[in-house]
């Protein structure tokens, strides 16, 4: 089959595993052949170690032959660069979120529709080995009818948003920035969510960076959005959930995802991760760890995009979609919404639960399914 031309568009810390993913065999279809910053420097130490061309925006956009850019630049710049792209008439991959506004990720949607194009969103860690797995616990049926769910995460943002200052802009935050795992991985298991009622809170608005060798170090800077949340999730199917985040913790980073069925409870790992161990949990035992029913479980960056190429080819739907990124964008809007405004929050978007990948994938080699029969 034909292998997609692609470029990415920002060359920044999580451009490297994606670059190693299209560069060293583990993604076949995606044929990466061009890089591009606006930090010319850092563009063509990239285009050098993987042996792809250093291009400015305005070059991939106007290359014919690349089908499909990834866009892995700030949230700031989601937008601007995905508007472009599909407009250039280019398939799209998306880092997380998919903008910051909440009618820019509705036009984006809207336009990629419109002009009949891709458009697929990270957080893609949800068709790893590890979310994969539990969905099939859920959906066989193991744990039951499924009732309640819940969602928690503490992580210490001084480490990482002192050298990332992007982490304390609009767009961003726990929320924007870790919220999408948590709320993907409970989308693609569970389906929409109906309403929300939320409370946040910026704790320590203004800050000193003292972290050693960060950008701007000993400088004085404020956060720009909540840092503290608390939301009641309301799923069309009747589940109810709960969303505990906290980025102003002394906890370097502690996650739980679980789901409480009427016939047991599945309790998985960090979602953010594609790999984490999943329990499951029967009457009157203690949780054992599921064996993984699915691959991908080391760190697999790309493979939203990945598959996504794979869909293009066969002419099928992607499972990384648009419909569920906006959804997810939304719900973490409406918690926003909610919060100022102290009343519930009903979301209008809604999207397909994405078909499970198949079972069995652990990698290419004479004995195991190929790339195409894993992804497709």
């Amino acid at each position: 089959m034909q292998r997609v031309k692609t470029a990415i568009i920002g060359c920044g810390s999580i451009s490297n595993i994606y670059m190693e993913s299209f560069t060293n065999g583990k993604f076949n279809i995606i044929e990466l052949i061009a890089c591009s910053d606006l930090d010319e420097m850092r563009m063509r130490e990239s285009a050098e170690k993987f042996g792809i061309r250093a291009m400015t925006l305005d070059k991939v956009l106007a290359d014919e032959s690349i089908e499909l850019v990834i866009n892995l630049t700030t949230p700031a710049a989601h937008y601007p660069i995905t508007k472009r792209a599909l407009l250039a008439g280019k398939h799209v991959f998306s880092e997380k979120m998919i903008a910051v506004e909440l009618e820019e990720g509705k036009e984006l949607v809207a336009l990629a529709n419109e002009k009949g194009l891709r458009l697929g969103v990270a957080p893609d860690t949800f068709l790893g080995a590890s979310i994969q797995t539990a969905k099939y616990i859920v959906d066989k049926g193991l744990i039951g009818r499924p009732v309640s769910c819940r969602a928690s995460v503490s992580r210490n943002y001084g480490i990482y948003g002192e050298f990332l200052p992007h982490l304390y802009k609009k767009g961003a935050g726990i929320g924007f920035d870790m919220g999408g795992y948590y709320l993907t991985a409970l989308a693609a298991i569970l389906g929409p969510i109906k309403q929300i009622s939320a409370f946040t809170e910026i704790s320590g608005k203004s800050r000193k960076n003292t972290r050693v060798g960060a950008p701007m170090f000993e400088q004085d800077y404020e956060l720009e959005v909540p840092n503290v949340i608390a939301a009641a999730l309301q799923y069309e199917s009747g589940v109810l959930g709960t969303l505990h985040m906290n980025s102003d913790s002394i906890i370097d980073e502690r996650a739980n995802l679980e789901i409480y069925g009427t016939d047991g409870i599945l309790i998985m790992g960090d979602p953010n991760l594609f790999g984490a161990t999943v329990y499951l949990q029967k009457t009157n035992s203690t949780p054992v760890a599921f064996p993984l029913t699915h691959g991908f479980a080391e760190n697999s960056r790309g493979l939203g995009a990945a598959e996504m190429a794979w869909s293009i080819r066969a002419g099928r739907n992607h499972r990384a979609s648009k419909e569920m990124a906006q959804h997810v964008f939304e719900t973490m809007h409406g918690i926003m919404i909610s919060a100022e405004k102290k009343e519930a929050y009903s979301l209008e978007s809604r999207f397909e639960i994405p078909a499970s990948l198949p079972e069995g994938y652990i990698g290419d080699g004479a004995w195991t399914r190929k790339e195409e029969s894993a992804l497709i």
